[in-house]
C-alpha cells in the first residue's frame, strides 16, 4: 500500500515540524524530478514517482543520522501500514 499524494504531503509536513531543515524542500524537488522522469519514460506511474520522491527522506523526521534515516524511514512507513 502507498499513501495518497495528499497523505504523503501531510507526512512530510509533520516530519519537517519534528526536524526542520532544507531536507523538506529537497524532498519536494526530488518528487517533481521523479514525476517528470516518469512522464518521459511512459511505462512508469508519475503519481507514484512523485509520492515516493516526497517520502524518500522521511526518516529524517527522527533526526540526522547520516544513512540511519533510511532505516528510520523504512520502519516508520511500515508502522503506518505502507509496505511499498
Amino acid at each position: 500500500m502507498l499513501p495518497t499524494r495528499k497523505q504523503a504531503e501531510q507526512l512530510l509536513k509533520e516530519a519537517e515540524r519534528c526536524n526542520p531543515g532544507q531536507w523538506g524542500d529537497h524532498s519536494r524537488t526530488a518528487a517533481h524530478c521523479a514525476r517528470n522522469i516518469a512522464l518521459k519514460c511512459g511505462d512508469l506511474d508519475p503519481e507514484k514517482a512523485y509520492i515516493l520522491g516526497l517520502l524518500h527522506d522521511i526518516g529524517r523526521k527522527f533526526g540526522a543520522r547520516h544513512l540511519g534515516h533510511v532505516a528510520d524511514g523504512y520502519s516508520y512507513m511500515q508502522s503506518l501500514g505502507y509496505d511499498e
